[in-house]
C-alpha cells in the first residue's frame, strides 16, 4: 500500500484516532484530533485500516509534550499527546460514540458534565512487572502491544508514597533468591499514611508458598518498621499472608474504608470524594439497594439519607471489608448480602417491591443480559449507573431505558487522566415515578 496522508476527526473507544481514506476508516495510535498525519505502513483489515507505522506532517493545536519519558513504549497511558482539556473533550466523545453506535442512545452529550483531576501522582495502585537478572531486581510495565518489559524508575501517574516502598521492596527480595526466581509481578495498594497492602504474584510453577514465605522471613528484614501487608499468590484464591493485618484503610471524607486484598477500590486519590458525592448527593428514601457494593463506598454514603441499604456483593473478601466497615462508622441500617446478583433478585423479588433507588457500580464486563432486566423490573424511581467501561455501559442503560427510564444526567469523573479510560454516572428517572 503507498503513503498517505489523512487528518485525525476524533478519538473512538479503546483510545485509538479516526481519519478516513476514501470513506474507509482508518485508526492510528497515539494522536490527537486535528494531527495531519502521513501514514508509511497500514494493514488492511476489511472494514479499517489500521496504521502500524506514521509520521506527523502537522500538529493539533491540542497537541502537547507528553510529560512522562517513557511515553509510547509503556503501555499504560495513550493520551499523555493532549492537553487536559483535549483530553475530557475526547472522552465525552467516546462515550458518546459507544452510546450511539451500542446503545441506540442518542443526544447524550447535551450538558455532559466533565469533572478533571489532578493529572500526575494520583494513582494509588501499582501493578509492576518484575526482572531479575544476577540476584538483581528491577521492574517496569508491558511495552505497548507486546509483552516485553519496559524498565522504569518511576511512574509519574502513581502516588509518591508507592514509589517509597520500592527501594526497601527490593532490599527485601533481595535477599530472598529463591523468592525471586519464582516472581512475575508485584502490586501494591497504598492506604492512609503509611499502609500498604502488596501482593507477590508468582508463576505458575513456584515453589510450595510455605517455602517461599520461609524465604523471605529468613532474609534479616526488619518488619517492625514496615507497615504493610505482604502476601505470596499463585492464583486469587491460592494465597498466603507473609506479614501484616491483611488490610490497609482509605479515609474518603467522613468515612474509613477496611480495604483487604481481593477487595476493589477506586484508583485515584484525588476524585474518591467528588466520586462518591456525585453519585449520592441529592437521593433520599426509604430503602436504597447497592448493587455490587464492594467495601461500602457507595453504601455508607448512602446510609445517611435513607432508612435501610442493601448492600450486595458476590465477593467474600469485599463483603468481609463491608460488614467491617458497617461496624466501625456506625452505620446499623445497612444489611449486607454475600450472593451472586442474579440469585438475589430472583430469590428476594417479593422483598424488593418498594425500592426507592438502585446503585449499580459493577465491573468493566457490565451486568448479564438477564440481571439488567431484573433491576428494571425492580420499578425503583431512580436508577445510578457507575460504569468505568462505556460500551457496557451503552449496553445495559439500552435495556433499562427500554423499561421505562430516562437519562436524567449523564457525567464524566476523570479517574485516570492520561489514558482513555473514564469513570461515567448516569442517573436516571423512572417515567411517569
Amino acid at each position: 500500500m503507498k503513503t498517505f496522508q489523512v487528518t485525525v476527526e476524533r478519538m473512538i473507544p479503546g483510545g485509538r484516532g479516526i481519519a478516513f481514506l476514501e470513506k474507509k476508516a482508518v485508526f492510528l495510535p497515539l494522536v490527537v484530533p486535528g494531527d495531519r498525519v502521513l501514514v508509511k505502513q497500514a494493514a488492511d483489515r476489511g472494514s479499517y485500516l489500521e496504521v502500524l507505522d506514521s509520521e506527523l506532517v502537522e500538529a493539533s493545536p491540542d497537541r502537547q509534550e507528553p510529560p512522562c519519558p517513557y511515553f509510547g513504549r509503556c503501555g499504560g497511558c495513550d493520551f499523555q499527546q493532549m492537553n487536559v482539556r483535549r483530553q475530557l473533550d475526547s472522552k465525552a466523545e467516546i462515550l458518546t460514540d459507544a452510546l450511539r453506535r451500542v446503545g441506540r442512545i442518542g443526544g447524550a452529550q447535551s450538558g455532559m458534565a466533565r469533572n478533571p483531576s489532578p493529572d500526575s501522582a494520583y494513582r494509588n495502585r501499582l501493578q509492576l512487572k518484575v526482572l531479575a537478572q544476577n540476584g538483581k531486581v528491577s521492574w517496569g510495565f508491558f511495552e505497548r502491544a507486546s509483552h516485553r518489559v519496559v524498565e522504569v524508575d518511576r511512574c509519574r501517574i502513581a502516588l509518591d508514597r508507592l514509589w517509597a516502598i520500592l527501594p526497601d521492596l527490593r532490599t527485601l527480595l533481595e535477599r530472598s533468591p529463591m523468592t525471586v526466581g519464582c516472581l512475575s509481578e508485584v502490586e501494591i495498594f497504598q492506604g492512609d499514611g503509611g499502609e500498604a497492602l502488596i501482593d507477590l504474584k508468582l508463576k505458575p510453577d513456584a515453589q510450595d508458598l510455605s517455602i517461599l514465605k520461609r524465604d523471605l522471613l529468613a532474609g534479616g528484614f526488619d518488619w517492625e518498621r514496615w507497615p504493610v501487608s505482604l502476601y505470596l499468590s499463585r492464583s486469587q484464591k491460592r494465597t498466603l499472608r507473609v506479614s501484616g493485618p491483611g488490610f490497609v484503610h482509605k479515609t474518603v471524607g467522613e468515612w474509613t474504608f477496611r480495604v483487604s486484598r481481593g477487595s476493589f477500590f477506586q484508583i485515584n486519590d484525588f476524585m474518591l470524594e467528588s466520586l462518591s458525592r456525585r453519585a449520592t448527593q441529592g437521593l433520599a428514601g426509604s430503602r436504597a439497594l447497592d448493587l455490587f457494593c464492594g467495601v461500602g463506598f457507595f453504601t455508607l454514603p448512602l446510609s445517611k439519607e435513607f432508612g435501610q441499604v442493601w448492600a450486595v456483593d458476590q465477593n467474600a473478601a469485599a463483603i468481609l471489608d463491608m460488614e467491617a466497615n458497617a461496624r466501625t462508622n456506625r452505620r446499623r441500617n445497612c444489611r449486607i448480602f454475600h450472593r451472586d446478583l442474579d440469585t438475589f433478585l430472583r430469590n428476594r423479588r417479593r422483598e424488593l417491591e418498594e425500592v426507592d433507588l438502585v446503585l449499580l457500580d459493577p465491573p468493566r464486563s457490565g451486568i448479564p443480559k438477564a440481571t439488567v432486566g431484573r433491576v428494571a423490573d425492580l420499578r425503583a424511581s431512580r436508577v445510578v449507573y457507575v460504569s468505568c467501561d462505556p460500551s457496557t455501559l451503552a449496553r445495559d442503560l439500552a435495556i433499562i431505558l427500554g423499561r421505562g427510564y430516562a437519562i436524567e444526567s449523564l457525567e464524566i469523573v476523570d479517574l485516570f487522566p492520561h489514558s482513555h479510560h473514564m469513570e461515567t454516572i448516569a442517573r436516571l428517572k423512572r417515567m411517569g415515578g
